[in-house]
């Protein structure tokens, strides 16, 4: 297929490397996310927070996403623990109960294999859930890499993780893209000299992704293979 122009402008051809976030990004994991965090908080004995309250809350990681509900719910920060272990029993119950996948993701991971682009999964979330939820979507075998959070020494906005991939196939870090959805992803891109897109649709955590001067804002993913 013609070189989309997106491609041709950042790297006069196809990129060397794709990294792709997941939650938000290739999957609307929210609901089953903000279940499993409101059957931990209501074990707790305190209110849900509700899927739309956790919307904002995604894109740290699992540690992080237990802490503001702590806050949130006016919790003691020794119940970390507890809450986190909670939150990690029901998420991996109900993991891909009502998560879906985001319109044209399998059309653009198969367009970059038909291409001989190298593709990996760069996810704050813990390591344990990516697998089981590629192999839902049966997107898994699309990936070179699956990054968890807790793969590496450092998660993003770390730029380890992306530079992990990159220096394995000594691809160029000009020459490779990050696809995301919030400051996290683009940071992470930012820090590891690659390009980066973000999708409109994902958790931006409040910020104005437009204000971030992402090489591209998309709403779509095939915007990319135009």
């Amino acid at each position: 297929m013609k070189t989309p122009k997106y491609f041709s402008t950042w790297f006069e051809g196809w990129p060397e490397l794709v990294c792709l976030d997941l939650d938000g990004t290739l999957v609307d994991s929210v609901p089953d996310i903000a279940a499993a965090l409101d059957s931990a908080l209501t074990e707790l004995g305190v209110e849900a927070a509700g899927e739309e309250k956790v919307r904002t809350w995604i894109g740290f990681g699992a540690s992080k996403l237990i802490e503001q509900a702590l806050e949130w719910a006016q919790l003691s920060e020794d119940q970390h623990d507890d809450a986190y272990r909670l939150f990690l029993t029901h998420y991996h119950q109900h993991l891909t109960d009502n998560s879906t996948l985001y319109p044209n993701v399998k059309s653009l991971l198969k367009a970059f294999k038909h291409n001989g682009v190298p593709l990996a999964l760069v996810t704050n979330k813990p390591s344990v859930f990516v697998k089981p939820i590629l192999d839902h979507f049966e997107l898994t075998e699309q990936f070179g890499w699956l990054l968890g959070g807790d793969t590496l020494e450092e998660k993003k906005p770390s730029a380890l993780p992306l530079l992990f991939c990159s220096e394995s196939i000594e691809a160029l870090p000009e020459k490779c893209l990050m696809i995301g959805d919030s400051i996290t992803d683009f940071k992470a891109a930012q820090n590891a000299g690659f390009k980066c897109a973000l999708v409109s649709y994902g958790y931006n955590q409040g910020v104005d992704l437009r204000s971030l001067k992402a090489d591209a804002v998309i709403d779509d993913l095939a915007e990319l293979l135009i």
